[in-house]
């Protein structure tokens, strides 16, 4: 390396890694999105995807750490455990045997372990801080298992503080996190939400049905919305992955004439149900970001959302969407309330500062500057 002090992010090279890919989400949307923007080849992880479909958010490859690490049989049995041995797995990588970068983006909690060179800039964008460590702890602590785990749970919480410190340089998702990442490790963050190709999104009318886009899991309230809708005589589309609802849910959205579950889609078929929706129903519990209505509004759709979480802070009432309670009544009571309301014309207004551009140049402009003061790194 030479003696003069690097400026740009484009100057670089910059290495992103990922914790696991057990799922194709927001978080993979995002690390993809992110190796997009900064020309990175590949994302390094622990461990190959385990979805049998390729990643359905760009061509970005991911490359196995797991098998450059010694007694590799073994580091794979700990990988399947998960949290438990993340952070130990993510400190024996050596950064130098991957082409020793400038910079080292880390997405997830447990990546932060990583021990970069000192000239390396290791800045990590939080999805958020384990929530059953700190603001689920509580809620998690009644049940059996929750009883037996917790002193693994103060362990791994331990462990997890412990790491905060290898990290230079926090992006949040969200306010939401931003707000977490000072309550729980008392560090300043920038916003940086997830990117949107706006391109991809357009509005070809209204076709008369509500559109629910995720997986069919309880935490993303999916019994309440199909209880709803069981009551109304409204058409539901539900599109996506079949999750951790269970079997009798699963007939009963079998069971009604007017909901139609389309399982997981491609992007192309998910742009072309947004495009002719009526309108977006969500209702993720307490969501740290929720990509679903801003991708609602992108395509000129408002979308219900529950009364919590960061859709809550985006979703102004009767604006740009609907604010309901997350039980089954109040996404009746929301449905009812839709064809009075006057929402905005235009939508797609409320999601510009989440556009791909605007995403690179927010990253660009942070990391340069974080990189100007990172005494040390060199070209």
């Amino acid at each position: 390396m030479g003696d003069e002090r690097l400026g740009t992010i484009e100057d670089l090279t910059v290495a992103i890694a990922h914790w696991h890919v057990n799922s194709w989400g927001g978080a993979e949307y995002l690390v993809t999105k992110l190796a997009e923007v900064v020309g990175a080849q590949t994302v390094f992880t622990l461990g190959d995807p385990t979805p049998d479909t390729t990643n359905p958010y760009g061509d970005v490859s991911f490359t196995d750490l797991l098998s450059g690490l010694d007694w590799t049989p073994l580091r794979r049995l700990q990988g399947r455990v998960g949290r438990v041995f993340e952070y130990a797995l993510w400190e024996d990588v050596d950064w130098r045997d991957y082409g020793d970068p400038d910079v080292l983006i880390t997405s997830g909690a447990t990546t932060r372990a990583v021990i970069t060179p000192d000239d390396t800039l290791h800045v990590n964008y939080c999805h958020s801080p384990p929530r059953w460590f700190y603001d689920l702890y509580h809620d998690r602590k009644g049940t059996l298992s929750g009883k037996v785990a917790r002193p693994l749970v103060r362990y791994l919480r331990t462990r997890d503080m412990t790491i905060d410190p290898r990290v230079d340089h926090y992006f949040a998702n969200s306010p939401i996190i931003q707000r977490r990442l000072w309550k729980y490790y008392k560090r300043d963050a920038e916003v940086l939400y997830p990117p949107l190709d706006l391109s991809k999104y357009r509005n070809d009318g209204d076709e008369e049905f509500y559109l629910h886009l995720g997986r069919l899991d309880v935490e993303k309230g999916v019994p309440e919305i199909v209880a709803a809708f069981e009551r109304l005589e409204e058409t539901l589309v539900l599109a996506g992955g079949k999750g951790d609802v269970s079997d009798e849910m699963v007939e009963r959205i079998e069971r009604a004439p007017n909901i139609d579950y389309r399982g997981f889609v491609s992007e192309e078929v998910k742009y072309n149900l947004l495009a002719t929706c009526r309108g977006v129903v969500f209702n993720g519990r307490n969501e740290d970001f929720g990509i679903v209505p801003i991708e609602a509004n992108a395509s000129g759709k408002p979308c219900l959302v529950p009364n919590e979480g960061f859709p809550e802070m985006f979703i102004e009432d009767g604006v740009n969407g609907l604010i309901h309670d997350g039980s089954a009544t109040g996404i009746m009571k929301a449905i009812g309330k839709y064809s009075s309301s006057s929402f905005e014309k235009d939508l797609r207004t409320r999601v510009l500062d989440m556009s791909v551009p605007e995403f690179k140049s927010k990253l660009t402009r942070d990391v340069s500057e974080k990189i100007i003061s990172h005494i040390g790194i060199r070209r």
